[in-house]
């Protein structure tokens, strides 16, 4: 139950992680601004953490799985 419990949670924490970093990204290389190269550089190392985050999450909820 406990295993659970941790569990879900790191999830979700993981999971919301990478949506802040979507989010992020996408707020970064929308906004208004003259150095384009700059924001397309730093929104794609956004885009690399929600992958690296959202990867982590699914062998989470796999590794859940295979626990229960």
């Amino acid at each position: 139950m406990m295993v659970g419990v941790l569990m879900l949670t790191l999830v979700l924490i993981v999971g919301a992680a990478a949506a802040g970093c979507a989010m992020t990204a996408a707020y970064v290389y929308l906004r208004p601004g003259d150095d384009h190269v700059r924001a397309e550089r730093l929104a794609r190392r956004w885009l690399i953490a929600t992958a690296v985050l959202g990867v982590a999450a699914l062998c989470l909820r796999f590794g859940w799985l295979l626990l229960n």
